[in-house]
């Protein structure tokens, strides 16, 4: 019954509630979405979830309610992470999210293409989620060439698979006990792994200056101790820390269009003001964002270690690792 839900935030794209009589979550996805690729993503979480990875377990029943795809999912107690509590923003909850984002990523090796019918990025097709066509010209123009500097990297088991492509603390919660729980699957596609460790530095990043200050500081103690976590649980490709570079500013991009499209223009808050000139000269200037032109130096657990992966050639390394 409709009167149990209480609406909760369901981002740009969906409707979420808590419903109270049930105790479940549910989602109403934007329109557009077919029952067909809202169950590939069911699936998906259903597999990461058997595999004793933190998420709500999906219900795999399917339903539509106005015309839109409705799912229900169980319903995962504690709090959205908070970068000003320093219970929830630590070094040990930012290696956390780094073994939990690297178990996904070496899950994904497990789970078979064909299980999983998911939107998928080709050198034909870098554009998966059609972000290009929603753009103004000058946008389009830069969009494009940061999108084909990702078109000579060979794809392989090591660098590429189903990802959940908007992985960072908005969509993360915490519980009593500081374990973190993964939500809202709803863009996960096949990609380049290094999409989710962009988005998840690029928003850590962004929230802790905003409210944090010290951003240089930070970028040390976040990098260094998510690394280490996402390398106890999964392999740290070479061109993974150098597409991070190129998807950083990816996001940057789709950020401002998705802005400006959602923002009333009209009537903006100072600090979106302020956001979306720092994010138009960033993309037009092609600056490094938050001044990191080369992640290496704090991905690796020690210099030796660094040194050696840096120098290893791609096909090389994952013949080796095959």
């Amino acid at each position: 019954m409709r009167e149990n839900r209480i609406r909760l935030n369901g981002g740009f794209h969906n409707e979420v509630y808590y419903d109270k009589g049930i105790n479940r979550v549910i989602r109403i996805s934007e329109p557009g979405k077919t029952k067909d690729i809202v169950l590939a993503e069911l699936q998906w979480m259903k597999f990461l979830y058997d595999k004793g990875v933190r998420v709500p377990r999906p219900d795999m029943s399917i339903d539509i309610e106005a015309g839109r795809v409705k799912t229900t999912f169980e319903y995962i107690s504690g709090d959205p992470v908070d970068v000003t509590n320093i219970a929830h923003w630590n070094s040990e909850m930012f290696e956390q999210m780094g073994r939990i984002l690297g178990r996904m990523h070496a899950l994904s090796k497990e789970c078979m293409v064909q299980d999983v019918n998911r939107p998928r990025w080709t050198p034909d097709n870098p554009d998966v989620f059609q972000i290009w066509r929603k753009l103004s010209p000058w946008l389009q123009g830069k969009y494009e060439i940061w999108m084909q500097r990702l078109v000579p990297y060979h794809i392989t088991r090591d660098t590429f698979g189903l990802i959940h492509n908007d992985f960072h603390q908005g969509n993360l919660i915490v519980n009593e006990g500081g374990c973190l729980t993964v939500i809202d699957f709803d863009e996960c596609s096949y990609n380049w792994y290094a999409q989710d460790l962009a988005v998840c530095f690029y928003h850590a990043y962004w929230q802790h200056a905003s409210f944090n200050g010290d951003a240089e500081a930070f970028c040390k103690t976040f990098l260094s101790s998510f690394f280490k976590g996402y390398q106890e649980e999964n392999l740290l490709h070479p061109d993974t820390v150098e597409q991070m570079l190129i998807f950083l500013k990816l996001r940057e991009i789709f950020l401002y269009s998705l802005f400006l499209r959602k923002w009333d223009l009209d009537s903006l808050e100072d600090w979106q003001k302020f956001t979306l000139q720092d994010l138009e000269g960033r993309i037009e200037k092609e600056s490094p964002y938050a001044g990191l032109g080369d992640f290496s130096c704090l991905c690796y657990k020690n210099k030796t270690v660094g040194k050696l992966m840096r120098t290893v050639q791609s096909r090389g390394f994952c013949e080796q690792n095959e």
